[in-house]
């Protein structure tokens, strides 16, 4: 699996501990451990799943600073797909290992792109492909996204009190 460590760096890793493991799969009969990023293909469609706070990194790192803080996930976006790549910054900023870059390739770019972030939920679609975050759930009033692939839609969601 290709795992972020702590250090930020991306490579291969070890696999995760039985003892996380096991109590889980006792619980939850079909679950699937993934690595990061994780790629799946539902049907004639390819999701890929990214956890890394990179808007965080990229306001930090940016040249010209958007208008509105509103176009924050326009540029995730576009960034990402322009440059077909998950870790879009300089190599000082997010550090790949090279012999697992490919993991973090977006070609072919794929339908949908979930970039679990600690910034804002959003949602946009760009050049075919929907890019969105499902943002912080304790944060967000346990606010949650749900993609329907049947629809090609975002449908907002919310636990009740």
């Amino acid at each position: 699996a290709v795992v972020s460590t702590q250090s930020g760096h991306y490579g291969r890793g070890p696999p995760l501990p039985k003892s996380i493991v096991e109590p889980v799969a006792k619980r939850l009969s079909h679950v699937h451990l993934c690595s990061n990023p994780a790629r799946v293909q539902y049907c004639t469609q390819s999701i890929v799943l990214f956890r890394e706070n990179v808007i965080n990194k990229m306001c930090r790192h940016c040249i010209r600073f958007p208008n509105r803080s509103e176009e924050l996930h326009v540029h995730l976006a576009k960034t990402l797909l322009s440059q077909g790549h998950l870790a879009p910054l300089p190599l000082h900023v997010m550090p790949v290992y090279w012999s697992h870059d490919h993991a973090l390739r977006l070609y072919p770019i794929p339908d949908v792109i979930v970039v679990a972030d600690k910034y804002d939920a959003f949602s946009v679609t760009a050049t075919e492909s929907l890019i969105f975050n499902p943002g912080s759930f304790p944060k967000s009033n346990f606010s949650f996204k749900v993609y329907l692939p049947a629809q090609r839609k975002i449908e907002n969601c919310e636990i009740g009190s």
